[in-house]
């Protein structure tokens, strides 16, 4: 022990608080002068990601597409870590589909914008890359069960009913194209079942019932078509199911039903010359069996 200037003896141990005690000070200084020099870093990064996405939307506004793609990219590799990264890689998806023609990089951009978003909680950009990514399997690159799983996932995110709708839909439609016309069925009654007074719901109908016409399955497409026309009957695909119905009535020789239906497109039906033609016929035809 050694001794004060008050002649008494200092105890070792509080020589250890002490020293503890400018241990933990020193490393309280040295954690807040680390997180104050990242946070400095980050918060530069930030400004600096931001101007240069800002850049970047200035090219855009002046039609320079390419040099606003490589201003995005620069985001992406400069500023991984940047908030705006997932921002930078939907853009850069935009630019390449509907300005560079290059899908295989559009897909890939927002593939990155979807699991940038995904992964940090971001979901500003996530619905509208699905549904150009959607685009992008449907109707340029011809993959319909990937583009059938990028529409699940809108219905799964999205809050706007007509979307959900218009997915479902849309997914019908691909199944239909595959030539799996029982799926294309059950997604199109799922639609009608879930939203009857939906604008999408008589669309569902008249396309599940061209599924049996086209198939020459004329009961069950009379029965789809006739639903049709008596639920909706102010709906734009209403005189295009009457005709259909009225089709098959003639191939199943219930000749003066079809003849009553085509009567009912005098005056509403596009092609009034077609109209007629089968209205002449039909009722000669009637005339020679009475």
């Amino acid at each position: 022990m050694t001794a004060n200037k008050e002649g008494r003896r200092s105890h070792p141990s509080r020589r250890k608080v002490s020293l503890g005690l400018k241990f933990i000070s020193w490393a309280i200084f040295s954690l807040g002068a680390c997180a104050l020099v990242f946070w400095l870093v980050w918060s530069r990064g930030e400004w600096m990601s931001e101007r240069l996405l800002s850049v970047a939307e200035e090219k855009w506004q002046q039609d320079d597409y390419l040099g606003a793609i490589r201003d995005y990219e620069k985001v992406i590799e400069v500023y991984p870590k940047a908030s705006v990264v997932s921002e930078a890689y939907y853009w850069k998806g935009l630019g390449a589909f509907l300005y560079l023609d290059d899908h295989e990089m559009a897909v890939a951009s927002f593939k990155k914008s979807i699991q940038i978003g995904a992964e940090r909680g971001q979901s500003t950009y996530t619905l509208s890359a699905r549904e150009y990514l959607a685009q992008i399997y449907e109707k340029k690159l011809q993959q319909p069960t990937k583009a059938i799983e990028t529409y699940e996932g809108i219905m799964a995110q999205s809050e706007d009913k007509d979307q959900v709708l218009e997915s479902r839909f849309r997914i019908g439609e691909l199944y239909y194209q595959m030539g799996d016309m029982a799926q294309a069925r059950v997604e199109w009654d799922m639609l009608v079942d879930g939203a009857p007074k939906s604008t999408w719901a008589p669309a569902a109908l008249y396309r599940k019932g061209g599924t049996y016409f086209v198939t020459g399955a004329c009961r069950a497409a009379i029965e789809i078509y006739t639903s049709l026309y008596t639920e909706y009957p102010d709906d734009k695909n209403s005189d295009f199911a009457k005709f259909r119905a009225a089709n098959c009535l003639e191939m199943e020789d219930r000749f003066t039903e079809a003849l009553d239906l085509y009567r009912s497109l005098e005056n509403h039906y596009p092609d009034q010359g077609l109209i007629q033609q089968k209205i002449k016929r039909l009722r000669q035809w009637v005339r020679q069996t009475s």
